[in-house]
């Protein structure tokens, strides 16, 4: 007897919100940015699984019609910020990660996908994975974003963290800014430590998970919780 056939998940209802000329910032799950390059457009994290994946490609898309992904950021590997990157590998989407991580994800995506047969198992392709040593500079005229690499960190040895120096805007995940009268996570202090080492200036942070969606979280706060 013919077994069923798994069925994708159906993807997550998504909207975005503009930041800056050429930044939006993609909400309906796990948050992630897209930003505008004159050739080309940049997506800051693929989400948690692939219908966050599908939904945040969507909408990337919709943004900005006339201009193709180059690369999805992977903040770091664990699977709730992995699980999205299926999606953009068959559409010749370099992901770029920590070269901490760089292995694992080529092996981790490069495998045979026999339980779902998602889009990445239909299309038969290799992922491209670039692998960011300390720092990695994206920049043309339009835009510029510094990816760096977040040391000391218990949390995980393979964390990028993106600033964007234009808009002074900060984005990271898993450095989520408690709720009142919550315990601060000592990540915060270490990502404190990473701030001023690499001597950081920006006025937003903005987190992948996003507690409180409408605070904007300042440098100042962050050094106050530390």
């Amino acid at each position: 007897q013919a077994q069923p056939q798994a069925q994708p998940q159906a993807q997550p209802v998504v909207s975005s919100e503009k930041l800056a000329d050429g930044v939006y910032r993609i909400t309906g799950g796990y948050v992630a940015l897209a930003v505008e390059f004159k050739e080309y457009v940049v997506v800051l994290e693929g989400g948690q699984n692939e219908a966050r994946g599908l939904a945040i490609l969507g909408e990337t898309k919709r943004l900005f019609p006339a201009k193709r992904i180059r690369y999805v950021v992977n903040t770091h590997p664990h699977f709730d910020h992995a699980g999205g990157l299926a999606p953009f590998a068959p559409e010749g989407i370099t992901i770029l990660t920590d070269d901490n991580n760089k292995f694992f994800l080529e092996s981790a995506l490069g495998q045979p996908r026999t339980l779902v047969g998602d889009v990445l198992a239909k299309s038969g392709k290799k992922p491209k994975v670039e692998g960011v040593i300390e720092k990695l500079v994206l920049k043309d005229e339009t835009h510029s974003i510094e990816l760096h690499h977040d040391m000391n960190l218990d949390h995980s040895d393979g964390m990028l963290i993106a600033y964007l120096p234009k808009e002074k805007i900060l984005f990271t995940a898993d450095f989520a800014v408690p709720a009142a009268g919550q315990a601060v996570s000592p990540s915060i202090a270490t990502l404190v430590s990473n701030i001023e080492r690499l001597q950081l200036e920006f006025d937003r942070h903005i987190p992948v998970h996003a507690l409180n969606p409408d605070r904007t979280v300042t440098k100042s706060d962050l050094v106050a919780l530390a």
